[in-house]
């Protein structure tokens, strides 16, 4: 029989059918074939061909960069030096609407155009995770942005038009819905039970033996309630609302759990697309110091939502929790 389950950090409802499963690697969808380096612009030596550097990072001993930040060439959203908010533009009522006001930004997370989050050594993953931390610090330092956002899109079915490994990361004047709905269900538990919602989920897919990785700083779980076949959340064990505030040794820990949640992806998987997003708190709940615990999820592409998901907001998920996890254990011990 199938059951409905909720997470308490998103509130998303998932229905779990099981009895709907396949193979580990049926439904997926591929990561199709690099495409020739030869003309990308985010590979070492074509830097002319995007806008300017706004941040370089180098690994030890290293004298080109290793992880490299600018702004998106065909940006989602802009804000000029001058601008402090969207203006309002003309809709026809009962709609309403402003100009694209906000940041957006490549990172481009190695100068070699085939490498994959997979292979990255963990002085590289840390470096990553270094830039991302630092974007996140510079938009609430600049005092006009309401959240930040950092993606991953691995894969066409993931949304990537890139093949060249890369980040992106956008700055919004107003926080999105489904991190509002977290931030309330943080603020709820909190109130209710003086406990953080994540840290209690944490727990509870401990003992349900959820756990893919864990080095003692930061765990990577397959949720009881995923919405999603082979869904992993990473969050760190110490309770913090933001990456930004990370410390060195956390920001490596993190580094480290996202290449075991890739290896563990392709080793269940193979290559597959999925994609990546951090939860970070939005920048008035880190001033006032609202509860939150920012977080990562890692979903890969296994079929597609249909009329029932769209209608309702209501997941599927055919693969049990408990049984992802196996299977993404199994998936790292390979790689």
């Amino acid at each position: 029989m199938s059951e409905l389950r909720q997470d308490p950090v998103t509130g998303v409802t998932t229905v779990l059918e099981p009895e709907r499963a396949g193979r580990p690697r049926d439904h997926v969808h591929p990561v199709e074939a690099s495409k020739d380096a030869t003309h990308c612009p985010f590979c070492a030596g074509h830097e002319q061909s995007t806008p300017p550097s706004r941040l370089e990072l180098s690994l030890p001993g290293e004298s080109a960069w290793t992880v490299r930040v600018f702004e998106n060439l065909y940006p989602a959203l802009t804000a000029g030096d001058d601008q402090e908010w969207p203006a309002e533009i003309d809709a026809p009522w009962p709609y309403r609407g402003t100009t694209g006001f906000g940041v957006h930004e490549v990172i481009v997370e190695s100068p070699r155009h085939d490498d994959t989050l997979a292979v990255y050594t963990r002085e590289h993953a840390a470096l990553l995770v270094e830039a991302w931390a630092s974007r996140i610090r510079e938009w609430r330092e600049d005092g006009r942005f309401a959240s930040a956002l950092i993606f991953r899109n691995v894969g066409a079915a993931a949304g990537a038009s890139m093949s060249h490994p890369h980040s992106q990361l956008i700055a919004l004047s107003r926080v999105p819905e489904a991190l509002l709905k977290e931030l309330g269900n943080f603020s709820q538990d909190a109130t209710e039970s003086g406990r953080c919602v994540l840290c209690g989920a944490m727990s509870a897919d401990d003992a349900g033996e959820r756990i893919i990785f864990d080095d003692g700083v930061t765990a990577v779980h397959s949720p009881w309630a995923a919405p999603s076949p082979y869904f992993m959340r990473i969050a760190p064990r110490g309770c913090s609302a933001t990456l930004a505030d990370a410390t060195a040794e956390e920001r490596a820990s993190l580094g480290t759990a996202l290449v075991a949640a890739a290896r563990a992806i392709k080793g269940a998987l193979g290559e597959v697309a999925y994609n990546l997003v951090v939860h970070d708190a939005p920048y008035s709940a880190q001033h006032a110091g609202l509860p939150f615990h920012w977080h990562v999820e890692v979903f890969p592409r296994m079929g597609d939502q249909a009329g029932f998901e769209w209608g309702s907001g209501i997941y599927t998920n055919v693969v049990d929790p408990d049984v992802a996890a196996s299977v993404l254990r199994a998936g790292l011990a390979l790689e």
